[in-house]
């Protein structure tokens, strides 16, 4: 069976899944109302495309309410992203010379609402066009595993990264996606993480998972079992060319789920999360070697611990701490650029300087088991000051100090700066 069809029969079982789990004694889920459509069009829009009998006629739209800013709530919305960052290998690794070099990533995301544009559809529709331009410091000066830069591709892409239409239903308690999507926006990712340059605190490219740059096809359900308890579930066509429309000649298919739990301490005051999660691989070739499949797990926590009294719970001030383990993928073979167990910790503290209640300071370690020879290990660990200098502009200076790259280069240090600018 072709992987095309696996993903989407498999969206299609997800989605009856995710219905059957909200039904709270077991049972299937019966919508027994009327199919309505919520917004300006009702039942009969789904047939002939107009507005229900006794709507007001629908008025002529001027270009604003098609197109929007990030600040603005319209049909058609464009989000800029961009990232540009120049580091320095100061020593060790496997050269300095030459070892300033600066790399930038445009994310250009637009976003279809088909609703607030009249058309008779469910949900939206998104796709992001990446471009990267530039030189990272991983592959000729640093030669880490983990990749010391998470916009770094090994290699400049212009590319369609994802693309994928989403509809949530029975009030939002179930968010459906499918396209090709990447892994590491919805699995594997901690928010308090979500500063840190280092590629080790999220998905390195060296994973071999379906993330930057290498997303894939995917068939994904997001489902709120309670106010606390969230399930994810997504099975993804992996292993396709980087540059791809997302699907592979390789017919291996990802299966991945999370189940997430949010909490509260002191009188809701200290917000937390714990994430536990396991994916399964089938049998593969990849990089010229049979692969008989594969399983792993993780855990994931993340926990605010000290919160500054005068901070309300927006724009949140004060100390959160992390910490997340990923065990080995078990397959076999064991390649020899795979990377095995690894742990990552760190803290951040956000609004630590008197009136500068947005920027945030990190520091961070993690650590990840190679099989390369020498020490077989890779640690690194980063230190930044995130600078919010307007709504749209950020600058974050950056220290990593990575000690073996690979397990058999001279220990490392990385400095730099990086912009960052939402249009």
């Amino acid at each position: 069976m072709r992987v095309g069809t696996i993903i989407a029969w498999s969206a299609v079982v997800i989605f009856d899944l995710a219905l059957f789990t909200l039904s709270a004694d077991g049972s299937p889920f019966v919508y027994e109302g009327p199919l309505v459509v919520e917004g300006p069009f009702a039942t009969d829009a789904l047939t002939n495309g107009l507005p229900p009998s006794g709507e007001p006629p629908r008025r002529d739209f001027a270009f604003s309410d098609f197109f929007a800013s990030r600040d603005t709530d319209c049909g058609i919305r464009i989000d800029p992203i961009y990232w540009g960052e120049c580091f320095t290998n100061a020593r060790g690794g496997i050269a300095t010379a030459g070892a300033t070099q600066y790399l930038g990533l445009l994310d250009l995301w637009l976003t279809i609402d088909f609703e607030r544009l009249r058309i008779p559809v469910w949900g939206n529709f998104q796709i992001l066009a990446e471009n990267s331009h530039g030189r990272g410091l991983t592959q000729d000066f640093v030669g880490d595993s983990m990749v010391l830069s998470n916009i770094d591709p090994l290699g400049n892409i212009t590319q369609v990264g994802e693309y994928w239409w989403e509809v949530g239903v029975l009030d939002e308690a179930v968010t459906f996606r499918l396209g090709k999507q990447d892994v590491n926006r919805e699995f594997y990712f901690l928010d308090a993480a979500g500063e840190f340059v280092q590629s080790g605190f999220t998905l390195s490219p060296n994973a071999y998972l379906p993330s930057y740059p290498h997303q894939t096809m995917a068939a994904v359900a997001l489902v709120q079992l309670e106010p606390s308890l969230q399930l994810k579930v997504g099975v993804w066509d992996t292993l396709a060319d980087r540059g791809s429309w997302g699907f592979s000649s390789q017919d291996t298919v990802l299966v991945t789920g999370e189940l997430e739990y949010a909490y509260t301490l002191l009188d809701a005051s200290l917000p937390g999360r714990i994430t536990v999660g396991a994916l399964y691989l089938t049998a593969s070739e990849f990089l010229g070697e049979e692969s008989g499949g594969g399983h792993g797990y993780e855990l994931q926590f993340e926990q605010t611990i000290f919160r500054e009294r005068d901070s309300d719970t927006e724009d949140p001030q004060g100390l959160q701490v992390f910490a997340a383990f990923y065990p080995q993928f078990q397959a076999d073979p064991v390649l020899v650029d795979e990377i095995g167990d690894s742990f990552a910790a760190g803290m951040v503290y956000t609004g630590l300087l008197p009136g500068r209640d947005q920027d945030a300071i990190g520091a961070g370690f993690v650590s990840a088991e190679l099989f390369q020879g020498g020490t077989n290990r890779e640690t690194a660990v980063e230190v930044f000051y995130w600078a919010v200098v307007t709504d749209r502009v950020c600058i974050q200076p950056d220290l990593q100090y990575i000690v073996t790259p690979s397990g058999i280069y001279p220990d490392a240090l990385v400095a730099g700066v990086r912009l960052q600018v939402d249009w």
